[in-house]
């Protein structure tokens, strides 16, 4: 699943920095780099911080245009802003403006892929647990994650009972 993901990651990266006078095109894959791993890092920090309804939000939210208002989201534009100018050599502005275009484009993708089945949100989750999600958070029972459970969690607000056994110590 994350290489997939990062196929994701370099086909935009490289899509915009194509396009963006102000980086050049020779930091396209230290971008990229930077891009998938601030993303992945985000995800993984929203799951071990225990932020799964802001994660299940992100994954089941319909309205591209909210994703930068999701905190998690947030956080990886931010983790992926400083990263630009610490480790690329990015100015901030160069790096917030390209940070904040290309976490949601990502994400849309990623959102995309899991609604028309083509990404397991299972998969996606096991992947940022290092386990198999899915027993926990099937919703419906059919033994699979899709973006229906992940609404089911949200709307019916047992989404912390649910995942309360996932990170007990």
């Amino acid at each position: 699943m994350n290489n997939q993901i990062q196929q994701i990651v370099s086909q935009l990266t490289e899509k915009e920095v194509g396009t963006n006078v102000n980086i050049s095109n020779e930091l396209a894959g230290n971008v990229a780099k930077e891009t998938g791993n601030s993303l992945m890092e985000g995800l993984q920090n929203a799951v071990s911080g225990g932020n799964m309804s802001e994660l299940m939000n992100l994954f089941s939210g319909s309205d591209v245009n909210s994703l930068t208002s999701n905190p998690v989201v947030k956080n990886i534009i931010e983790s992926l802003t400083s990263k630009l100018g610490t480790n690329v050599g990015l100015d901030a502005g160069t790096s917030g403006s390209f940070a904040s275009t290309i976490i949601p484009q990502i994400l849309s993708m990623v959102m995309g892929k899991a609604k028309s089945g083509d990404f397991n949100i299972g998969d996606i989750l096991g992947s940022l647990t290092s386990g198999n999600a899915t027993s926990m958070l099937d919703q419906n029972g059919d033994g699979k994650l899709g973006i229906d459970d992940a609404i089911s969690a949200v709307k019916n607000g047992n989404l912390g009972d649910m995942l309360g056994g996932l990170f007990k110590k």
